[in-house]
C-alpha cells in the first residue's frame, strides 16, 4: 500500500483529490515522467457522492464475459455508453445486467470511464482503474481493455488452481474423519457388544483401543472446530493488523508442501503484473506501486518497497532485491537485473511469470501424488490397529477352546 507520505520524484507539488474521502491521486513518476496512479482508502463506492444505485454479487466469469463483450462492440465502432447500454439489456444473468446498467447511468453522469470502474473496487481492482485511466488519456482503450481481460483471465485461473490445491488436503482430512467416524460409530460397539456377550477377556492394548476409539466417536468434532477457529483467527485477527499479516504471510511461505504453492503464486502474481503494467506504458514507479498492492502475499508485495525506494533514489533493482532473497528467489532477482540492463524488463518478467505458472501446475500434480500415499498409510494403518485388536481377543479364544479341546 502507498502511504500517505510518498512523494514523488522529489517533487514538491501537492497532491490532489479525485474524490472526497475515496481515492487519493499519487504521483508516480520518478525520471520517466509525471505520471498518476489512483490508490483507493477503503471501499470507494461507499462514500461517493453518486451512489451504487446496484448491490449483489456477480461472478468473476460474468465480468470477464462482459468485458470481452464490451471489447467486440467498441472495435465495431459503437460507441462506450451504447456499449453498455447494450450490454445491459443482454445476458442471462440479471446481477451482471444490473451491474453495467449502473455502470452506463454513472457514465451518463459526465463521468470518465475510468470513474465508474473506480466506483466498484469488488469486481476492478487498483490495477484495471488506473490503466483505464491511462489508456482514456491516451486513446487506447481497446488494446488496454484486450490486454487487462487477458490478465484476469489468466489470473483467476491460476486462482481456482490454486485454490484446488488448497482444497485437497481438506478433502482429504474430512474423509479420514468420515472412515474413522464410521468404524468407531458402528464396527467398535458391535464388537464390545460380543465382548460382553461371550466373556472374553481383553487385552490391555485392545482395552486402550477401544478408549481411543470411544474417545474419538464422542469428540470427533473437535479437530473440526480447531481447524475452524484458527481460520477465523486468521480471517478476523491476523489479517486486519498489517504486523500480523505480514508475519502470517511469511509463515505461509515456509510450510511444506503448500508453501512452495503459495510462493510459486505470489511470483507469477508479481512477473504478470509489472509486465502488464510497463507494456501498457506506465513508469516503473507507477507499476512497482500498482504491483505491490496486487499481490495478495504481504511478505512478497513488501519487498517491492525497497525496489521503489532505490529507483526513486536513482539506484537499481539488484541491490533491494538481492536483499530479500527470503522471499523473492534468486533466479527471479537475476532475471529481472538482466531485463533491467537490456531494457526489457516487460518481456523478462512475462518469461518468469510463464515459467512459475507451469511450476505451480506442476506443484499441484505433485502435492496430490504425495498426500494420497500419506492419507492412504494412516487410513491403512487405522484399519490395520482395527483388525489387531479386535480380531486379536478372538482368535486367543479360539486358541484356548481347542486347546481345551485337544487335551
Amino acid at each position: 500500500m502507498v502511504s500517505n507520505a510518498d512523494t514523488t520524484g522529489g517533487s514538491n507539488r501537492p497532491r490532489r483529490t479525485l474524490k472526497k474521502k475515496t481515492t487519493t491521486v499519487v504521483d508516480a513518476a520518478a525520471a520517466t515522467g509525471a505520471e498518476e496512479i489512483i490508490v483507493r482508502n477503503g471501499e470507494a463506492a461507499a462514500a461517493s457522492k453518486w451512489p451504487v444505485l446496484w448491490r449483489g454479487r456477480v461472478p468473476e466469469s460474468e465480468i470477464t464475459l462482459f468485458l470481452r463483450q464490451l471489447i467486440m462492440l467498441l472495435e465495431a465502432g459503437t460507441t462506450i455508453l451504447k456499449s453498455l447500454k447494450t450490454l445491459a439489456q443482454r445476458g442471462s444473468n440479471p446481477q451482471t445486467r444490473a451491474l453495467i446498467a449502473d455502470i452506463a447511468q454513472y457514465l451518463e453522469g459526465g463521468n470518465a470511464l475510468w470513474q465508474c470502474f473506480d466506483r466498484l473496487p469488488r469486481y476492478f481492482d487498483d490495477v484495471f482503474v488506473n490503466l483505464i485511466k491511462a489508456s482514456e488519456a491516451s486513446g487506447n482503450l481497446v488494446p488496454v481493455l484486450k490486454r487487462l481481460v487477458d490478465y484476469r483471465a489468466e489470473r483467476e485461473m491460476l486462482r481456482k488452481r490454486v485454490r484446488g490445491a488448497m482444497l485437497y488436503p481438506l478433502i482429504l482430512v474430512v474423509a479420514c474423519i468420515a472412515v474413522m467416524l464410521i468404524i468407531t460409530r458402528f464396527v467398535v460397539p458391535e464388537f464390545e457388544e460380543m465382548f460382553r456377550q461371550q466373556n472374553i477377556t481383553i487385552p490391555a492394548g485392545t482395552q486402550w483401543f477401544l478408549w481411543c476409539a470411544n474417545g474419538f466417536s464422542q469428540w470427533w468434532w473437535t479437530p473440526v472446530i480447531v481447524i475452524i477457529a484458527l481460520w477465523l483467527i486468521y480471517k478476523y485477527w491476523f489479517v486486519r493488523n498489517e504486523s500480523r499479516r505480514l508475519l502470517a504471510d511469511r509463515i505461509k511461505i515456509k510450510i511444506p508442501i503448500m508453501g512452495k504453492i503459495i510462493h510459486k503464486n505470489a511470483m507469477v502474481e508479481l512477473s504478470r503484473t509489472m509486465s502488464m503494467l510497463l507494456r501498457s506504458g506506465l513508469s516503473m514507479m507507477a507499476t512497482l506501486n500498482l504491483t505491490r498492492r496486487a499481490i495478495h502475499n504481504r511478505a512478497v508485495s513488501e519487498s517491492l518497497q525497497s525496489v521503489r525506494d532505490s529507483i526513486e533514489q536513482g539506484g537499481g533493482m539488484e541491490e533491494p532485491l538481492r536483499a530479500n532473497a527470503d522471499v523473492i528467489p534468486p533466479v527471479v532477482t537475476d532475471m529481472l537485473v538482466t531485463g533491467e540492463e537490456s531494457g526489457r524488463v516487460d518481456a523478462i518478467a512475462e518469461q518468469i511469470a510463464d515459467i512459475y505458472e507451469e511450476e505451480v501446475r506442476i506443484a499441484v500434480n505433485s502435492m496430490a501424488e504425495v498426500l494420497q500415499p500419506i492419507f492412504t498409510v494412516i487410513i491403512g494403518g487405522a484399519v490395520a490397529a482395527l483388525f489387531i485388536s479386535l480380531f486379536y481377543p478372538i482368535v486367543s479364544m479360539v486358541q484356548q477352546i481347542s486347546s481345551g479341546t485337544g487335551s
